[in-house]
């Protein structure tokens, strides 16, 4: 501006995200009978939900192979098995990088929700903007280790943990707004000078950056060096909010409108914030509205209550992160612990109704602490992904 086990300590792909497949010692594991093909074994494991994944692939090699293979997950995006999976990205006092950690909420409901670093990625810049496209995480931009901006970009595969880098932006950015439109990546601001290069576009087939044409851009100061609060994708327009102002960037005709704090839009709008379903959901401190979460229309260009006796944890709101997990809105949140300077990581998992007077009501299904007693936590993201 968070497979390895998912369950457990074993495994491989789909399984523990702090163990390396290859590491693992192979000669231990029995032969599977001959004469089963891959295939069989292909359409036997897709019917079984990934938390069991590492069990399976302690059975052989040859179930190892099947359940590390591309074909699985393309065979089970095609009959709709996916599930969905939370990362996110924390930083630790100096905040000069995160670490990339998973939360699976698919598990049993007898067993405890944690958050897991993975292990086998590095360390990520802070102040990275991230985009998602299906199992792929594009990794842009922030401070590398000696706090300064640097324009590299990563990919990570979030099948199996593993990154690798991508051609370089033309300029270095610190806190950028980032969206995926078309199947584009644009990138806009996180840098002082608002000149050719101020937004540059990401070829995802080709792999090439360019800059888009010049524009007029709106005037304005932003926080932490022209870097931005927050972004969001909506009605195919990226959304950037800095500590002043508001703007809409549609790329479609390259431009890039100022949202001013006398429009409704602005009235409500903070971080932390998610679009689900295409409204734009919001925590509101003050409770103005009268409840704690509010949610935005665009079409109807007004702000709603989500209503319900849902109580959320006395954390700190300028510290939480939203997120989109299969339609339900999950917030990751920080909150004092009883230890003196260490904190810990709330989980809340709101399950949405849509009513048919309009209202949106709002029931909380899950609540953890899901990473204890940490010291000066920082949420650099929060996202859902499914595959």
């Amino acid at each position: 501006m968070v497979f390895i086990s998912e369950t457990s300590d074993d495994g491989s792909n789909g399984g523990d995200p702090t163990k390396n497949p290859q590491e693992e010692e192979e000669e231990n594991l029995p032969p599977i009978p001959q004469g089963i093909p891959d295939e069989l074994i292909e359409s036997t494991v897709l019917l079984i939900r990934r938390c069991h994944y590492p069990t399976l692939s302690l059975l052989s090699k040859t179930f190892r192979r099947v359940i590390s293979s591309s074909e699985l997950y393309k065979s089970r995006f095609i009959l709709n098995l996916t599930d969905s999976v939370l990362y996110a990205l924390i930083g630790f006092s100096p905040y000069n990088t995160t670490n990339l950690y998973i939360l699976n909420c698919n598990i049993p409901r007898n067993i405890s929700l944690h958050l897991r670093e993975i292990k086998s990625l590095p360390p990520l810049n802070h102040g990275s903007a991230v985009v998602t496209i299906g199992y792929h995480m594009y990794v842009i931009g922030g401070h590398n280790r000696l706090h300064q901006p640097t324009s590299n970009v990563s990919i990570i595969d979030l099948r199996f943990h593993t990154s690798c880098s991508l051609p370089r932006m033309q300029r270095t950015r610190v806190y950028p707004a980032a969206g995926v439109i078309d199947g584009r990546i644009y990138v806009i601001g996180g840098c002082v000078k608002r000149n050719d290069h101020w937004i540059e576009v990401f070829d995802i087939e080709n792999r090439i950056w360019s800059s888009v044409p010049h524009h007029r851009y709106c005037n304005g100061s932003s926080l932490r060096g022209e870097g931005f609060v927050t972004s969001v994708v909506m009605q195919n327009k990226i959304y950037i909010l800095d500590s002043l102002f508001g703007f809409a960037y549609e790329p479609r005709h390259g431009t890039l409108q100022s949202l001013g704090f006398e429009t409704q839009f602005m009235f409500l709008w903070r971080d932390p914030c998610c679009v689900i379903e295409g409204l734009l959901y919001c925590i509101d401190p003050m409770c103005v509205l009268g409840h704690a979460i509010v949610v935005y229309d665009p079409n109807e260009l007004i702000w709603r209550p989500v209503k319900g006796a849902y109580i959320l944890p006395k954390f700190c709101y300028y510290q939480c992160k939203m997120a989109n997990f299969g339609g339900k809105l999950a917030i990751l949140g920080c909150s004092n612990s009883s230890q003196r300077g260490l904190k810990d990581v709330w989980f809340v998992e709101i399950e949405l109704e849509n009513r048919q007077s309009g209202e949106i009501w709002g029931k909380v299904d899950s609540l953890a602490i899901v990473l204890r007693s940490v010291k000066s936590p920082s949420i650099d993201l929060f996202r859902s992904v499914t595959f």
